[in-house]
């Protein structure tokens, strides 16, 4: 059986925050307990407007690096346990096996001696997405979307059209989990202003919403002192 988990949001005054799991690994918001909505609408509400933005602020980004050849990985925390394709050798007294996988250790040693891009196998393409749009430098069409996933033949693809860098995530081994890439994929909303008018219907269905409206109501709610107040500690 799957376990589902519920959070609250409960200040010392003004309107109750709560989010929600679904089987089909959905987070969802209801806003002083009214009709749910998908938690990324609430997120572009707040300020965070593109679905990059929402991905770089809540995932760790794998920089790619398509300049000469194979694909190369940046040096960073996300590599360790990631495999390499072929033998590195870093100085010495460090070096790694062809195929194995990046130590602490090892990962330090790259750091330390300045060494910024390492070859990654193939098989760690798998499970990857775009962070943030791939866009061909030639004629500005996008390959690729944020969140869209990134396979070997995409990343040919890109090649191709000459892209230099790309960013990443891997969702399975994040600690955020692949729940709010799930939902993001799921939102059809897409900017601010169509996110504050969703979340007024929601909260009031037989109104017609406005864009003034929504904006007011919402700000209203979260970012007015006099009607949204945590005190020092918010209350349980």
């Amino acid at each position: 059986d799957r376990q589902l988990f519920v959070a609250q949001i409960i200040p010392y005054r003004g309107s109750w925050v709560e989010f929600e799991y679904d089987a089909k690994n959905l987070l969802y918001v209801r806003i002083d307990r009214k009709r749910k909505f998908l938690a990324t609408v609430f997120l572009r509400a707040l300020g965070l407007r593109g679905a990059d933005e929402i991905l770089k602020t809540f995932y760790a980004i794998d920089r790619i690096s398509l300049r000469e050849g194979e694909p190369r990985w940046a040096v960073s925390p996300t590599l360790q346990g990631r495999r390499v394709k072929s033998e590195v050798i870093i100085d010495k007294s460090h070096k790694i096996g062809a195929g194995k996988k990046i130590s602490k250790s090892a990962l330090v040693a790259l750091q330390e001696a300045g060494i910024e891009w390492v070859e990654v196998a193939e098989a760690e393409f798998e499970g990857t997405f775009a962070a943030i749009d791939v866009v061909d430098p030639a004629t500005g069409e996008v390959i690729l979307e944020a969140n869209d996933e990134v396979t070997r033949l995409a990343v040919s693809m890109v090649q191709e059209k000459q892209v230099e860098e790309i960013e990443i995530f891997s969702p399975e081994r994040d600690d955020i989990g692949t729940v709010l890439s799930t939902t993001l994929r799921k939102d059809t909303i897409r900017t601010h202003e169509e996110a504050l008018i969703e979340i007024y219907r929601r909260l009031r269905p037989g109104d017609p919403p406005t864009l003034d409206s929504s904006r007011s109501l919402f700000e209203n709610m979260f970012f007015n002192p006099q009607k949204y107040d945590f005190s020092r500690v918010g209350r349980l």
